[in-house]
This record gives C-alpha cells, sequence and structure tokens, in this order.
C-alpha cells in the first residue's frame, strides 16, 4: 500500500532527477529493500532506532499529505495536504487502525488499478520517442532511489513481500517511461495524470482521483500511528505534538522535501539495522 501512495509523486521527483536512469534505481532500491527484509532484524525499541522508525514514518504521512493535495485539490495543495494531516492525526486520536482484512481489500484494489494501468500503457503506441540517454549522473541517481526506496520495503516484514512490491514498482516505472519519457513524466507532480492523458485514458481521471485517496487516506493513518507510537505510548500528548508538526510542514513543504525527510529517516533506520546485525553476530 505505500508502495501507490508514494509512487504517484516518488516517480516524477526521480525522474527529474534521473531521466531514463530512474528505472535502474527503481532496480537498485528493490534490491536494497529485498536485501534489508532478508538480512537485518526488525527495527530495535533503543533510542536512535525508534527516532528513525518515528521520522521515517512520519516523513512517509507527510508524503502522503502531499501527493493527496497535488492530486485531489491541485488549486490548493497545501492547505489540503495540512487538512488531510489533522484528519489522520484525529484518527489516532480516536484509535481508528487499518486492520488485517482492510489492507487485504485496499491493496488488492490498487493491484487491481496498477494491473489497469500498466495494461493501458502497454497497449497504446507511446508519443514519446526514445533518446538514448545521457551517462548517468550519480547524485540524480542516488536522489531517485533515497525518494523510493521508502515506499518499497514491506508494510508488513519479509522478504518475499518486498520482493512483489519491488517488482511491482520496476514494472510501473518501466511502462511510465515507455509511454511518457523522461521528460515530461519528470515535469510535473502529477506525472500521473499526464500518463493516462497521453494513453488516451482521460476518461480514466476521475478514477485516477479515487485512486489516490484510496492509497494514501488508510495507509497514512496507519504510518502515522507507528510513527507517533515510536515517539510515545501518550496516545493525546503525542498525537497533537505529531499532528501539528505534520500539518505545518504538509502546508508549506513540497515534494522533495517531503520524499527527502521520508528517505533520509528511512535510510537512517536501515543503518540502524544494520548494525544491530552487526552487534547480534559478534554477540553469537
Amino acid at each position: 500500500m505505500r508502495l501507490a501512495g508514494g509512487l504517484l509523486i516518488a516517480l516524477a521527483v526521480g525522474t527529474s532527477g534521473a531521466g531514463y536512469w530512474v528505472l535502474a534505481a527503481a532496480v537498485v532500491a528493490a534490491l536494497l529493500a529485498v536485501a534489508a527484509e532478508a538480512l537485518l532484524p526488525p527495527l530495535g525499541e533503543t533510542r536512535p532506532e525508534r527516532i528513525a522508525g518515528a521520522v521515517s514514518r512520519l516523513g512517509m504521512v507527510l508524503v502522503f499529505a502531499t501527493t493527496f493535495g497535488h492530486y485531489l485539490f491541485p488549486t490548493a495543495p497545501g492547505a489540503a495536504a495540512a487538512v488531510f494531516a489533522v484528519v489522520v492525526a484525529v484518527a489516532d486520536l480516536a484509535g481508528v487502525r487499518l486492520g488485517d482484512y482492510a489492507a487485504r481489500w485496499v491493496t488488492g484494489l490498487l493491484l487491481a488499478a496498477a494491473a489497469a494501468l500498466i495494461a493501458i500503457c502497454v497497449g497504446i503506441p507511446p508519443l514519446a520517442q526514445f533518446i538514448a540517454p545521457d551517462p548517468p549522473s550519480v547524485p540524480g541517481l542516488g536522489l531517485a532511489v533515497l525518494v523510493l526506496l521508502p515506499f518499497l520495503l514491506p508494510r508488513r516484514p519479509g522478504a518475499g513481500r518486498a520482493a512483489a512490491v519491488g517488482a511491482v514498482a520496476v514494472a510501473i516505472v518501466a511502462v511510465a517511461l515507455y509511454q511518457l519519457g523522461p521528460v515530461r513524466l519528470g515535469l510535473s507532480a502529477t506525472s500521473f495524470r499526464e500518463l493516462l492523458a497521453a494513453a488516451d485514458g482521460v476518461s480514466l481521471l476521475p478514477v485516477l482521483t479515487v485512486v489516490a485517496a484510496v492509497a494514501t487516506v488508510p495507509v497514512a493513518v496507519d504510518a502515522f500511528t507507528d510513527g507517533r507510537e515510536r515517539l510515545s505510548p501518550e496516545r493525546p500528548k503525542a498525537t497533537l505534538a505529531c499532528g501539528l508538526v505534520v500539518a505545518v510542514a504538509s502546508a508549506f513543504a513540497g515534494p522533495v522535501v517531503a520524499l527527502g525527510l521520508a528517505g533520509v529517516g528511512t535510510l537512517a533506520e536501515l543503518v540502524l539495522r544494520v548494525r544491530a546485525r552487526g552487534y547480534r553476530a559478534r554477540r553469537a
């Protein structure tokens, strides 16, 4: 579920930095996610680990809020994102949780939407002409990996789940590049709107709006609760504090800042997991 909500906006940012090489970045990010789930222990409960986990998850909430604002309220994305963050905090305060049954339904709907998008993009001749890519830019590749990685780590741990998420992500990136090309794909934060328009899917734009809502709201509540609990189990105070920070950031931060925060938090989380694995190996 994280993948859908993040990829709606992360793909444009990653492509703007890496061009055609965003596909290689998606493969690298997918391999890192699989390796992390296969080789590293879960995030622990030390103070640095709790802080890193909270930053990465609240950063994801910021990304989902930004995505929601840009796709559903393009004339006032900042205000819509701030309201989104407030609603998510209220849901956490009320004890709303995304159960496994609901999560399976949401995942199924999003997988169906991804399959439809892939079929449309493959079935319609692309408008973009292929242009041989320039040599890869290391900063551009690094940015693309950084913004994609948080959404390739599965909600529930497991190397198999990470591999499945990575395969879906690589497929979507590939068909998006095939249909739009890197220039158009990286121009707009809402590049999936342009993708449907290019693939003669203008009539499906209202469906994309619904998909954007389904892909962001449930997973944002889930991520917010997880991030808040890592900081403090005291719901009212911690929820209000986290909600205020995320709401203010959502009103002013753009996609790059939101994705960067989520990416840095995820990278710190992985570094701490590597350290924990080394510590356990020395004690064994």
